[in-house]
C-alpha cells in the first residue's frame, strides 16, 4: 500500500516564499554589501603606529622571536634576524586579526588561522588570503 503525504501539493504561500529569483536576489544583495563593507573598512581610519618600549637587543638570539606589548595593549612580534637586525611587526594578522606566530625552522611570520606566510624582513604576504602585509612596529633598540 502507497503511503500518502498529506503535505502536497505545496500551498500557494508556501510555494511564494522559497521563491529562487526572490533568494538570488537577497543572496546578491549580501554580497554586494559584504563587499562594500570591506572596502569601507579598507579605507577607514588606520590604527596609529605600533610604538614598543625601548628593547635590549640582547634579549633576544638569532632565529628567537617574542611577543611583547606595546604601551596601549597590542602587541608586537619581534624577532631577531642577524646579529644587528631586529624587526617587529604587529602581531594581529591583516586578513581577520588572528596572532601570527613566529617560525624560526622556516624564518618566516605565519597565520595558523588560514595558514597566511609572510616574508621576515618586510611582512609582505608570501601565500595565503591577506592582501596586504604585517604592519610594521616601530622599536627602538638600546
Amino acid at each position: 500500500m502507497l503511503k500518502v503525504d498529506d503535505r502536497f501539493p505545496i500551498e500557494e504561500q508556501a510555494e511564494r516564499a522559497v521563491d529562487r529569483r526572490r533568494f538570488l536576489g537577497l543572496a546578491g544583495c549580501a554580497a554586494l554589501l559584504a563587499v562594500a563593507g570591506n572596502l569601507a573598512a579598507e579605507r577607514g581610519e588606520s590604527s596609529p603606529p605600533l610604538e614598543v618600549a625601548p628593547i635590549d637587543a640582547t634579549m633576544l638570539t638569532v632565529g628567537e622571536g617574542r611577543a611583547v606589548a606595546a604601551a596601549d595593549g597590542r602587541e608586537a612580534l619581534l624577532v631577531r634576524l642577524s646579529a644587528d637586525e631586529v624587526v617587529a611587526f604587529d602581531r594581529r594578522c591583516p586578513h581577520l586579526g588572528c596572532p601570527v606566530l613566529w617560525s624560526p625552522e622556516r624564518g618566516r611570520f605565519e597565520c595558523p588561522c588560514h595558514h597566511a606566510a609572510f616574508e621576515a624582513r618586510s611582512g609582505r604576504v608570501l601565500f595565503g588570503p591577506p592582501r596586504s602585509g604585517l604592519t610594521p612596529a616601530e622599536i627602538k633598540v638600546a
